[in-house]
């Protein structure tokens, strides 16, 4: 019979670099779809301070969101002081339940500020954009390569496709340096 080991506590930073890695996640689909509704519907062109606007605002949002629980939990902590005996459904928190209540407030409110924090870097909002840019291109080209009649080329390696995908970015920034300079 195998050993079971004890299971550990983890460690309050780990909680909040997971959660962290599902809201950046989270911030990136948004900005994926949103250049992909952009691009297809509305013939929009790339403008990197529409879409830091635009993180910055799901940032902050997810913030609000996070704070709210917050609050929410700390409203039910004040309600459980002394309620003692078994749940009655999954949000009958008890006595008991206010340790891991605590601990949870604890990592929203720090999720919160991780969030806000990252609001403000400009280097990771500009990174966030890419990768979203970079799968929304992604998502274009293999819904165009799906169309049927279209012959396919071969697929590139990793290495071709982050070369091809480096050119394809470089001469994207040509195209709106060349278009700024003639709109000025």
């Amino acid at each position: 019979m195998p050993r079971h080991r004890p299971r550990r506590r983890v460690r309050f930073g780990e909680l909040v670099d997971d959660a962290m890695l599902v809201a950046r996640s989270a911030v990136r689909q948004q900005l994926k779809n949103l250049v992909i509704v952009r691009t297809l519907r509305d013939g929009a062109d790339f403008e990197l301070a529409w879409y830091a606007d635009a993180a910055r605002d799901e940032f902050a949002s997810l913030a609000d969101e996070l704070e709210a629980d917050a609050a929410r939990i700390t409203r039910t902590l004040t309600q459980i002081t002394y309620k003692h005996g078994r749940a009655e459904h999954v949000a009958d928190f008890q006595s008991h339940d206010a340790r891991p209540l605590k601990r949870r407030r604890k990592v929203l409110l720090a999720q919160a500020a991780r969030l806000r924090a990252l609001a403000q870097d400009d280097a990771a909002v500009e990174g966030i954009i890419a990768e979203a840019r970079t799968l929304a291109l992604d998502d274009i080209a293999a819904a165009a390569a799906a169309v049927p009649g279209i012959a396919q080329p071969a697929p590139l390696s990793p290495s071709e496709r982050r070369i091809a995908l480096g050119d394809l970015v470089d001469d994207l920034l040509a195209l709106q340096a060349e278009r700024d300079a003639t709109s000025d």
